[in-house]
């Protein structure tokens, strides 16, 4: 009975931990202007300023960070006993002992800049932006003010599943790029930096089957 017992309790962690998956990082306007631009300093404040009429009442402060390298310290020779200069550490190599070669670890590939999502939802069936949708679209409104971004044109696109008919996912998928645009310009942005296409199901995400829920998303791309 007892080993039955164990087997049961070990059978539920199973599932549990099965379906307790992490939820995906909130994202902000920060990770917005990071992927479209690859600068990725952050912004560290935003202030109400007159200081720029073309700031919409935003001024943006960014973080400091300090680009001074390490100093190498000393370290004792373990056959002399003398004190020599250690080498400073670099990105890329890992740690050896002393008469081997070092290793160079391959750093992780990034993404290059230029796209990023920008996580709004819609009605079900419609272009219409959920509220959650709009909070969304709201970072990247912010975004925008940032100094990396300003003046830049962007490309809205639609995407969609491919369950259904592919002209209404083509249809629907530039209705609600166009929806992302129109509230965008409702809150103050040139309509004139952004273009909108929809390509429907033709391009799922890499990975992806083209039906995956997933699919279902606008992306804003870097133009010029």
């Amino acid at each position: 009975m007892t080993v039955k017992l164990l087997l049961a309790a070990g059978a539920l962690l199973a599932s549990t931990s099965a379906w307790a998956q992490p939820a995906p990082k909130e994202q902000t306007p920060d990770d917005l202007v990071c992927q479209l631009t690859g600068d990725c300093g952050g912004i560290a404040a935003i202030k109400p300023t007159e200081e720029s009429p073309d700031s919409r009442g935003f001024k943006l402060a960014r973080r400091t960070t300090s680009s001074e390298p390490s100093t190498p310290s000393a370290v004792v020779s373990a056959k002399s006993g003398a004190k020599v200069a250690a080498e400073p550490s670099r990105p890329g190599l890992t740690a050896s002992k002393p008469g081997r070669n070092r290793t160079i670890a391959k750093a992780p590939l990034k993404a290059a800049p230029g796209r990023a999502d920008l996580r709004v939802s819609f009605v079900t069936g419609s272009a219409e932006l959920t509220e959650a949708g709009r909070r969304e679209a709201d970072k990247f409104i912010t975004a925008l003010s940032a100094p990396a971004l300003g003046g830049k044109k962007f490309r809205i696109e639609g995407h969609t599943d491919s369950v259904g008919s592919r002209q209404f996912n083509v249809e629907l998928s530039k209705r609600r790029a166009q929806a992302v645009v129109d509230y965008l310009a409702a809150k103050g942005a040139d309509r004139s930096r952004f273009a909108v296409v929809g390509y429907g199901p033709d391009k799922p995400i890499a990975g992806l089957d083209a039906g995956a829920g997933a699919n279902r998303r606008v992306e804003v791309v870097l133009v010029k």
